[in-house]
């Protein structure tokens, strides 16, 4: 070690014999800190909770980082060492305390379970570096009277979890064909494109009935054909999940979404979803569903529909599903019906 004396470098002074007497002092007083177990009065180390792949290295996925018993303290991060690229971009570019037991655990369909199978999104979001494509090749909506013609889409949603509690999505209602009618020719084309994040903000909490709950924002943009261009629409929207008896899940959305009043000017309507589902056998769920003025993702606007389906997943990666819907009013189509599917990466 040297010193600078006005440009000049120096040798350093010897410590003195007191000096270093004090450095090894406290060096073997911070090493017995460090090492000696807690008092249980002192709250002992905190241990993981049971599954998770925390602290023990050679439990599969586990963090050798986690030295402090905690996986979710933030401040050794599992996936910073992820199998997946993915994962280790995002925990770069979006740090944020995750569970190693989902972040680091292959892709599950099951669960959350595909976004686009209901009506309302659920308010669980992706673990970070998982990747769900969802889409319907199958939409088809009848004529609505006097208001709309019968409509094909072939709709799609990427969903990407950023951290374990905010997910970016991409959605769109794809090729689109509408068919001839008042007063105007079979039209198609591609429906706009749809920047849309869901951030999960509390699990459920089944002894005093608080639901789980989560926030949708998205922006539908102008992006796309232009005959089924309707401007820049937004759409803010809660989400909701509670467990009932006999095995039956309840989701249900509140919210606003953007209406195109005029040229230039975007009007607001309320919007309500909701979905009772039940797993009636392995890997089989049915539901019902409907919503009030639009679907949570701007797919079916502008009426009241009622209507049923199913939901068939193939292990942890795939997933199949369908539903038929019926307007149970004037301004709603006589059916709207879906097949569609969804698998995890």
């Amino acid at each position: 070690m040297t010193i600078v004396h006005e440009g000049r470098r120096e040798p350093a002074a010897p410590p003195s014999a007191g000096g270093a007497a004090r450095v090894v002092a406290r060096a073997v007083i911070l090493a017995a800190a460090w090492f000696a177990p807690h008092r249980a009065d002192a709250r002992a180390p905190r241990q993981p909770p049971p599954g998770a792949r925390g602290s023990d290295a050679s439990t599969p996925g586990g963090n050798p980082r986690d030295l402090d018993g905690d996986p979710l303290a933030g401040d050794d991060d599992p996936d910073l060492a992820s199998d997946r690229t993915l994962s280790r971009l995002l925990a770069r570019w979006f740090p944020d305390p995750v569970d190693p037991r989902t972040s680091l655990a292959e892709p599950d369909i099951r669960e959350p379970g595909p976004d686009t199978a209901t009506f309302p999104n659920s308010p669980d979001t992706l673990p970070r570096g998982w990747v769900y494509l969802e889409t319907s090749p199958v939409t088809y909506t009848t004529s609505v009277h006097d208001l709309q013609t019968s409509t094909y889409n072939w709709d799609y949603l990427l969903r990407v979890g950023l951290t374990d509690r905010v997910e970016f999505r991409f959605f769109g209602n794809g090729l689109t064909a509408a068919a001839a009618g008042l007063g105007a020719a079979a039209t198609s084309g591609f429906s706009p494109v749809v920047f849309d994040t869901k951030i999960h903000f509390s699990d459920e909490v089944p002894e005093w009935f608080m639901p789980a709950t989560g926030m949708e924002v998205y922006v539908q943009t102008p992006w796309g054909s232009p005959a089924f261009d309707v401007g820049t629409q937004p759409g803010v929207l809660m989400l909701f999940r509670n467990s009932l008896p006999w095995g039956i899940a309840a989701e249900w959305n509140v919210g606003v979404v953007g209406d195109q009043a005029s040229a230039d000017a975007v009007g607001f309507t309320d919007a309500v979803q909701w979905s009772f589902e039940k797993e009636v056998a392995e890997g089989l769920t049915i539901f019902v569903q409907g919503f009030v003025n639009q679907a949570a993702l701007p797919r079916v606007a502008n009426q009241t529909v009622v209507g049923g389906g199913f939901i068939r997943t193939f292990g942890r990666r795939w997933a199949l599903f369908g539903s038929w819907n019926y307007g149970t009013d004037r301004a709603g189509p006589t059916s709207v019906v879906q097949l569609g599917g969804a698998g995890g990466f």
